[in-house]
């Protein structure tokens, strides 16, 4: 199975494994990385990016909200 790096393309590899429980079910998890450390630190740092950007617009979804349901309380 393919699974290019999502920067240079390289064919990424395994970078850490971890067991964890769901239920009675226990799940193996593998974490793959790019070969080149320097392009993972990149992606690392635009995944965080987008992570930062995504809670960002959920924050400002949620004030919103909390705001239309204040002003709905009011009139």
């Amino acid at each position: 199975m393919s699974n290019p790096c999502i920067n240079c393309g390289k064919e990424r590899i395994d970078g850490k494994t971890w067991k964890g429980k769901s239920g009675i079910s226990t799940i193996t998890y593998t974490q793959t990385i790019c070969p080149d450390p320097e392009c993972q630190k990149i992606v690392d740092q635009k995944t965080a990016d987008r992570k930062a950007k995504s809670e960002l617009l959920a924050k400002g979804k949620q004030e919103a909200k909390l705001a239309r349901e204040k002003l709905m309380a009011t009139a």
